[in-house]
């Protein structure tokens, strides 16, 4: 009768201090499950052409659905590899003499309506609305798989992203567009989306300025003088008055010092109409990963104080400042960024410890649908009520968590 007693203890004992069984999915079983069901999702949604929501005339959708699918299972399929090399050649044949990837007009997921604590938009319609954007991404995606034959149309969309740089010049009045990048070519009403979106892509192409690839020296200059002049850019969209002297920043709350916005323009129009732009999430972590990128220190006032603005708003329910909006842009910087600043835990603002990759692997699999797809259901702003978007979203985030 003891015996039973001390097994049954025991089994008690076992029971309690196992973990949930979401704690258990932070291990490479689990992740590659949620990748196989995620990806086969969107290899079923690919069209006759390759592309994914080819109708949209963005093919920055294909890309991002391409490197979603990069490190999942499937991808070592030979079908499954046809399918991408497909797509790859949708990506291709985008690409215009200017050296830009773009499509038809349409509309770009990630781009705000002006609002308060949010950011504006340019609202003209066309093509070309869209072409830094869409040629931000699908050169990333081209970098990723690495193509030969791709080697002469990546080597044309850095040089059209250098170019798309906003000067003082395009932007005489207020100069706040300066060193960034907008939705379109014209070199106006720059905002940190794109300016991110575009600093990505020129860091994961670095290599195309060295030998073998390029023999003229004057080009790796170009690219290290607009590297210098994005940084300024990057630094005019944070909420810190000791590298940001611009006038918003003196109107800015408190409470958001240290992290950042998506347009200085719009914060200047905010600050105006005595409403304060606010800083939210996506374009907090944005901020960071493109320091990271431009090379600056943890050491940096920048860093650092953008940084406590992480602890403080620490979350994986919303993105903070926009709640629902933006909700897996969100996830994907959040992975992004932190896996770029080689922190493994973070200790929120109370002092909590946060194994994030795991609590955020524990959020993607909760919120993964029955299908394999994932899509905000509490939010369609930004278009991630559409499943392809947010489902490509997911899986280049779960790729940062192998």
């Amino acid at each position: 009768m003891s015996t039973c007693r001390n097994t049954l203890i025991t089994l008690l004992f076992l029971a309690l201090a196992s973990p949930p069984i979401k704690a258990q999915l932070n291990d490479t079983i689990g992740l590659a499950e949620l990748q196989r069901k995620g990806a086969a999702w969107l290899l079923s949604r690919q069209s006759e052409d390759g592309s994914w929501l080819g109708q949209t005339g963005q093919p920055a959708f294909t890309a991002l659905a391409c490197m979603g699918i990069y490190a999942c299972p499937q991808y070592q399929e030979p079908a499954v590899k046809g399918q991408i090399d497909k797509a790859l050649d949708y990506l291709v044949a985008a690409s215009k003499p200017d050296g830009g990837i773009y499509g038809a007009s349409g509309s770009a997921p990630d781009k705000p309506k002006a609002r308060r604590g949010g950011s504006g938009g340019d609202n003209r319609g066309g093509s070309a609305s869209y072409a830094v954007y869409n040629t931000s991404i699908c050169l990333s995606a081209l970098a990723k798989y690495n193509r030969p034959q791709d080697l002469a149309v990546c080597k044309k969309a850095r040089a059209y992203l250098l170019d798309a740089q906003s000067t003082e010049d395009s932007q005489p009045s207020t100069g706040d567009s300066a060193g960034g990048t907008g939705y379109g070519s014209n070199r106006r009403r720059a905002d940190l989306s794109n300016t991110a979106w575009t600093l990505e892509a020129l860091h994961v192409t670095e290599h195309l300025d060295r030998e073998p690839f390029n023999t003229n020296p004057a080009q790796a200059a170009k690219a290290g003088l607009a590297w210098e002049k994005a940084l300024q850019f990057v630094s005019i969209c944070q909420n810190l008055a000791e590298s940001n002297q611009s006038a918003w920043v003196k109107s800015a709350p408190v409470e958001d010092r240290g992290g950042f916005i998506y347009c200085p323009e719009d914060a200047l129009k905010a600050d105006q109409n005595q409403q304060p732009l606010r800083s939210y999430g996506s374009m907090t972590y944005a901020g960071i990963k493109s320091l990271i990128y431009a090379k600056v220190q943890k050491e940096d006032l920048r860093m650092k104080t953008a940084f406590d603005w992480v602890k403080k708003y620490y979350t994986l329910e919303e993105n903070p400042g926009t709640g629902p909006a933006g909700y897996y842009y969100y996830l994907h910087l959040f992975g992004k960024t932190l896996t770029l600043y080689q922190e493994n835990t973070i200790v929120d603002a109370k002092g909590q410890t946060h194994d994030w990759k795991s609590e955020l692997l524990n959020k993607l699999a909760e919120t993964q649908q029955a299908d394999g797809s994932w899509l905000n259901t509490r939010s369609g702003r930004w278009m991630e009520s559409i499943p392809e978007l947010s489902t490509a979203y997911c899986l280049m985030t779960l790729a940062l968590l192998k």
